[in-house]
C-alpha cells in the first residue's frame, strides 16, 4: 500500500479515541486561523502557523499571478480535507489503494462582485471527484467515499452552501455513490 505507510493508523486510532473522548459540545470546537496580508495590488501573503502562502490574482486582474487565487485555495481545501478524511478512514478500515485524488469545482456568478444588485457572488454548486485505484471491493471503496464526504469538514461546509455533487471514479471507472 504505498499511499499510506503502516504506521498511519495507529495516529489515526488515536486521534479518533481522543474525538470520542469528548463529551461537553464546547469542548468539541475546533479553531483555524489564517491571517492574510495584502502585500501588493491584489497579492497577499497568509500565515498559517509556520507556514507563508502566496494569494495572487491573474496578471489580467492586476495581481503578479505569483499564487493560486482565493477561490482556487478554497477549492484546493475542499480537495485537500476529502483526501485527509479518506486516508483515515481508509487506513481505519483496511482499503488498500495506490493512488487517491479529489477534483473540486465550483460555479459562481462573478457578476455578483460587481455592482449588480441582487446578484450574489456565493457557489451555485459544487462537483466532488473523488479518483481511487484499488484492487479492493467496490462496496467497501463507496463505503469510505461516503464516509469521507459525511466527516469532511470542508465537504460538510461547502453543502451547507450550496448542492454538492460528488462523483466517484474506481480505477479509471465512474460508479454510482
Amino acid at each position: 500500500m504505498p499511499s499510506l505507510s503502516p504506521n498511519f493508523k495507529p495516529y489515526v486510532e488515536k486521534w479518533l479515541a481522543g474525538i470520542q473522548e469528548i463529551t461537553e459540545p464546547m469542548k468539541g470546537l475546533g479553531t483555524v486561523r489564517a491571517d492574510a496580508k495584502l502585500v501588493g495590488d491584489q497579492r497577499q501573503e497568509v500565515k498559517i502557523k509556520d507556514y507563508t502562502l502566496v494569494c495572487d490574482e491573474p496578471s489580467n486582474l492586476g495581481g503578479t499571478d505569483q499564487g493560486p487565487n482565493p477561490l482556487e485555495f478554497f477549492m484546493s481545501s475542499v480537495g485537500f480535507c476529502e483526501n485527509v478524511t479518506f486516508a483515515r478512514f481508509a487506513a481505519l478500515k483496511g482499503l488498500e489503494f495506490e493512488s487517491l485524488e479529489t477534483s473540486v469545482r465550483g460555479h459562481w456568478d462573478r457578476r455578483g462582485q460587481g455592482e449588480w444588485e441582487g446578484i450574489e457572488p456565493a457557489f451555485k454548486d459544487f462537483v466532488v471527484e473523488t479518483r481511487i485505484v484499488s484492487s479492493a471491493p467496490l462496496e467497501k471503496i463507496r463505503e469510505i467515499a461516503k464516509t469521507a464526504h459525511y466527516r469532511c469538514p470542508m465537504h460538510s461546509s461547502i453543502s451547507k452552501i450550496a448542492p454538492v455533487i460528488d462523483k466517484l471514479f474506481v480505477n479509471g471507472t465512474e460508479v454510482p455513490l
